[in-house]
């Protein structure tokens, strides 16, 4: 389990904010044409599994901005630590509503960036679709972030409240669809045509997507038709600690059987009864 490492005033600044205990854990975006890892996630988790909502569930309201920033700090230092860059990855990030990081923390993100030795455009900055803010607003955040190289991506895309509003107006570099719409994917029409029509969208527009929350070779499939070589997912890799998580790519060609010739059925017959 990775811990960081902090001095003494630190560790008191902490206790006395009271933060829950929480480490940051890396899940990988794999990139399933070039069977090549294009983005690791920092996920928060607590002693026993708890994610992000769950930790800050309690947390004096305050204290959130404090809470993500530390949450981001960590990340880039454990990014840092396993040479992410290094391996050619980026590490991908999440911003919460609550840390929208403007005014003096606007360059928070660029500061931690050099602190720890990492480029801006190896960030990629998760923003939530899933929150009601003003689209507009929301751009002006986006471009300021982009403006100092982050590749910006919207989170949850299908799952929030300004849906299409936010790829209009905000146009984010890489768009996240929800696990909700991946999931059985392939037995579900309704699903594969909202899909299909988004990534048409998408492709005219210049925005890539993320397919989350793959979980089986069927979905996999479904979306690669579509033209989804982003993907993430416990099919490829699940989230890992103290070290970079070993990822699997599954066989993309689909197993066809012939049928059975009478021939061989003869054959199979004479082999039982010897």
């Amino acid at each position: 389990m990775f811990h960081s490492k902090q001095s003494g005033g630190e560790t008191a600044h902490r206790s006395k904010r009271r933060f829950p205990e929480f480490e940051i854990v890396l899940q990988p975006i794999v990139d399933v044409d070039t069977r090549t890892v294009y983005a690791y996630e920092a996920l928060c988790r607590g002693p026993y599994g708890e994610t992000h909502p769950t930790l800050i569930a309690d947390l004096d309201p305050s204290l959130l901005l404090s809470f993500d920033k530390l949450a981001m700090a960590r990340s880039m230092r454990l990014a840092a630590l396993l040479r992410v860059e290094e391996k050619g990855a980026k590490i991908s990030i999440n911003v919460g509503p609550e840390t929208h990081l403007v005014g003096r923390d606007a360059n928070y993100i660029a500061r931690l960036a050099k602190h720890y030795g990492i480029k801006p455009t190896s960030i990629v900055l998760e923003f939530s679709e899933g929150v009601r803010m003003d689209c507009v607003e929301l751009a002006g955040i986006l471009e300021n972030h982009r403006a100092a190289g982050s590749v910006i991506a919207m989170d949850d895309f299908g799952a929030g409240y300004a849906g299409l509003n936010v790829l209009a107006i905000c146009t984010p570099d890489v768009l996240k669809l929800d696990r909700e719409l991946i999931k059985d994917i392939e037995t579900n029409k309704t699903k594969k045509t909202i899909v299909g029509a988004f990534t048409k969208i998408c492709r005219k527009i210049g925005v890539a997507i993320i397919a989350e929350g793959v979980e089986t070779v069927a979905e996999c499939r479904t979306l690669r038709s579509f033209g989804i070589n982003l993907m993430q997912g416990y099919l490829f890799a699940r989230p890992a600690s103290c070290e970079l998580p070993r990822v699997r790519f599954p066989s993309m060609e689909q197993k066809h059987f012939s049928r059975v010739t009478r021939d061989e059925c003869e054959w199979l017959r004479n082999a039982i009864r010897q």
